[in-house]
């Protein structure tokens, strides 16, 4: 099979159309809207391979480069959507952030990634705890119905340095007066700044003895993550996704294996997930 200037066989990978832009804090985070190939499939909380060619030295000319990034879109949307970070020294994510409306990039035809509702038996509360843009996963499975038919109480912890940082609260929080009781699932949306004091503006149902700057890492040990949410942590009624920040992912998923918390194995379905995400 001959390969094409992306350095991929050319039956791997679709070119797509940047529909969309937008810039949550200029040159630190922003979304794309893409056109999506009409074959192309995916569960909530997989990711996709994106590709651009980036320029190189003056000799060698511009270069593939891939970069796996999660969808932020429901699995029925006939557009992608990607959250990205831009890492100002970056290869890749400085061009991605450069796209306007109109210019393409290349999709691998393959979701990857386990980081789905499949690896849980059902459970009655769900805690979705995500840094920076690990909170893309999570995103693409609160917009699909089904997730709100598995459990009853949700709870989405998002952990940022400023609260500048905490991209799509509107629609988090247009989520959680969507379902606040009633049949459906009951949200509870927790943001959580480590260096500067939350304000109440952002959760007003917190004592003020509770908006100091944190860590959730900190805060679960404390005990205070729980004290915050209003809900225990428990390893018999909750099951927990950990995407982010791999120092995050790695401490808590230490802290909580203490506490019952582990990753399913074979022939055995586990109450813990966890993906590392920059």
């Amino acid at each position: 099979m001959s390969q094409d200037s992306t350095g991929l066989p050319g039956a791997r990978y679709t070119s797509q159309t940047v529909l969309d832009k937008v810039v949550w804090v200029p040159g630190q985070l922003c979304s794309l809207r893409v056109t999506r190939d009409p074959d192309y499939r995916f569960t909530p909380g997989q990711f996709a391979r994106i590709g651009l060619p980036i320029a190189g030295g003056a000799e060698s000319g511009p270069t593939p480069e891939w970069r796996a990034y999660s969808m932020v879109s429901r699995a029925d949307e006939d557009a992608l959507e990607f959250y990205s970070v831009v890492v100002p020294d970056g290869k890749f994510s400085p061009a991605l952030a450069s796209l306007v409306p109109g210019d393409t990039l290349w999709v691998d035809k393959t979701a990857f990634g386990f980081l789905t509702l499949e690896r849980f038996v059902d459970g009655e509360d769900l805690w979705l705890i995500a840094t920076g843009t690990g909170l893309s996963a999570y995103l693409s499975m609160l917009r699909d119905p089904a997730t709100w038919q598995r459990f009853s109480r949700i709870v989405l912890v998002h952990g940022v340095r400023h609260s500048g940082e905490l991209a799509y609260r509107a629609e988090l929080l247009d989520l959680v007066a969507r379902h606040s009781g009633g049949p459906s699932g009951l949200l509870t949306y927790l943001p959580v700044t480590s260096r500067e004091a939350t304000n109440p503006f952002l959760f007003n149902a917190l004592r003020p003895d509770l908006l100091s700057p944190a860590r959730i890492t900190s805060l679960l040990d404390s005990g205070e993550l729980e004290e915050r949410v209003g809900l225990t942590l428990d390893g018999a009624r909750s099951r927990v996704m950990l995407c982010g920040n791999p120092a995050m992912v790695t401490d808590l998923r230490a802290m909580l294996g203490t506490r019952g918390f582990a990753a399913g194995r074979r022939g055995a379905a586990g109450n813990l997930a966890v993906e590392n995400y920059w």
